[in-house]
């Protein structure tokens, strides 16, 4: 039986260990994409809330429950999904959102089978036929001035999950006078339209960035 270990939100990163990998015939629609779910057990997600799934390569499973991140380990192939034992941050929300947390919890823990339809919508199936439902966040692709690659998504109105260096970083909207200005503890992703973002450190205790940053256009 799989089970939920509460983590600290400053430690919801740390790793599980990881033993396998994903399996060959795994489809490649299923990895290294945000999914943001848009059903859990038959009812829509709740206005305002964000559940989602981010499976890497690396057979880690990260993303939201609602209220709280979590991250799992996973195997899976072409249809089956096994999800280990999962770490989860431990704070607390809206009543009606923790009861839709709980309700992906009970999917998410009985997960067996996955599949992908013909329009591009992924279903998580329990063996008793429940299931949560996501479309993947499209993604834009940035070519930066230093050379670098940047690759943004945005699961909601509020947020923003960029990958840089290697590294993903999930970040909030923040004020600003023109544009949209995501931060994380570390870093600052200020676009300007659909094509034009600046992604620059923060220093400690900074909300805002006083280092330039690179700019990135989008291909």
């Amino acid at each position: 039986m799989k089970r939920f270990l509460l983590a600290a939100p400053l430690v919801a990163g740390l790793a599980l260990s990881a033993c396998a990998t994903v399996g060959p015939q795994a489809t490649a629609q299923l990895v290294d994409r945000e999914w943001v779910v848009q059903n859990i057990a038959g009812q829509p997600v709740l206005a305002g809330s964000s559940a989602t799934l981010m499976f890497g390569r690396d057979n880690r499973l990260t993303g939201d429950t609602s209220c709280n991140s979590y991250f799992a380990d996973y195997t899976a192939d072409q249809s089956t999904l096994t999800i280990g034992n999962a770490g989860m941050t431990k704070r607390a929300c809206a009543p009606a959102v923790m009861n839709q947390e709980q309700r992906f919890l009970d999917v998410f823990n009985a997960v067996s089978h996955y599949r992908i339809d013909t329009a591009g919508a992924l279903h998580l199936a329990t063996p008793a036929g429940a299931t949560i439902t996501a479309r993947a966040a499209p993604v834009t692709t940035y070519r930066c001035s230093d050379g670098s690659t940047v690759r943004a998504s945005y699961p909601t109105s509020d947020t923003a999950r960029v990958t840089a260096n290697g590294q993903t970083i999930d970040m909030r909207i923040a004020v600003s006078a023109s544009g949209a200005r995501y931060v994380s503890d570390d870093w600052q992703w200020w676009t300007r339209g659909t094509t034009e973002g600046l992604l620059a450190p923060l220093a400690p205790g900074e909300t805002l960035a006083s280092a330039p940053g690179v700019t990135c256009t989008a291909r």
